[in-house]
């Protein structure tokens, strides 16, 4: 019976220790960026700080501003993304510049940039207005989401989602016969993938209802569940500054470890990568990660 017994103690034993091995050993670990426009500027300081914490960043998903911060980080996952962010960001003025009448050029840089990235949240009126305030302009010239496009393809140099270095995905919706269907991006130029996750046709002249911004959906806007489905058994970090809780099933099949972001909407000035609007942002992503619990 002692025997028996010490028979069945070891395999516990060992049990344990296989159990202990599934759950500890290096598994595939995926950042999810939510939407938020403004506030979405808070994903470039949580980025940084899951850097300086030594966690690994083994792919990369999000959606509207989580799109364009994730692929500027996915992109270039060795650069300084704070820089990298302010460089591309200055390429969009640039090339606004060169595009608009002299006056009101950067107030039109930052109005585009804001309602590209809101998920939705700016109203013609309010996006109207925020062109106006940002450069003091009398007049600006129509938001482009094809000059937007442009630019960051540009500043990608052409890459594709399926060649980064840290495996992307992002989503959009598009129309069919039936109603509206989400759409999956792994493929394809990078520049196109993330501006269709930052596409709303109501609010731009030259967009299609073709992409549309998945933004107010409330699983697309912390997008956990297609990062689970897309990376099955990965352990998920979820960076959601949306101001609500992340809409997943409990019975994921994913580790999720999810870090909520408490900011207030900053002004669209805070766009341009500088400034106090800026680094509040940038810090409240960046201590929220180092507060985290994450292991």
């Amino acid at each position: 019976m002692r025997r028996l017994g010490l028979v069945w103690l070891t395999v516990v034993v060992a049990s344990g220790a296989l159990s202990c091995h599934r759950d500890t050993r290096a598994s595939r670990t995926c950042v999810v960026l939510s939407v938020g426009g403004t506030k979405g500027l808070a994903h470039v300081g949580a980025l940084d700080a899951l850097v300086a914490r030594g966690v690994p960043i083994d792919c990369v998903v999000g959606n509207s501003m989580g799109a364009v911060v994730g692929g500027l980080y996915a992109s270039a996952p060795g650069a300084n993304l704070r820089q990298r962010y302010h460089s591309f960001f200055t390429a969009y003025e640039d090339e606004t510049r060169k595009a608009a009448a002299k006056r009101g050029a950067v107030g039109a840089a930052v109005g585009l940039f804001a309602v590209l990235v809101s998920g939705g949240a700016l109203g013609p009126a309010v996006a109207a207005g925020a062109l106006g305030a940002a450069g003091g302009a009398a007049t600006v010239p129509p938001l482009s989401h094809e000059r937007f496009t442009q630019v960051l393809d540009s500043f990608y140099a052409g890459a594709r989602v399926e060649e980064l270095p840290v495996p992307f995905a992002t989503f959009h919706q598009e129309p069919f016969a039936g109603g509206i269907r989400l759409v999956t991006v792994t493929r394809g130029p990078l520049a196109e993938a993330v501006a269709a996750s930052a596409a709303n046709p109501l609010l731009f002249k030259d967009a299609t209802l073709e992409r549309i911004d998945p933004g107010a959906d409330r699983v697309s806007a912390t997008p956990v569940h297609d990062a689970c489905q897309l990376f099955p058994g990965a352990r998920l970090i979820a960076i959601n500054v949306t101001g609500e809780p992340a809409f997943y099933r409990p019975d994921l099949g994913c580790d999720v470890r999810e870090v909520r972001v408490d900011v207030a909407m900053p002004p669209v000035e805070a766009f341009t990568g500088r400034g106090p609007a800026f680094e509040a942002t940038y810090d409240a992503g960046r201590d929220a990660v180092m507060r985290a619990r994450l292991d």
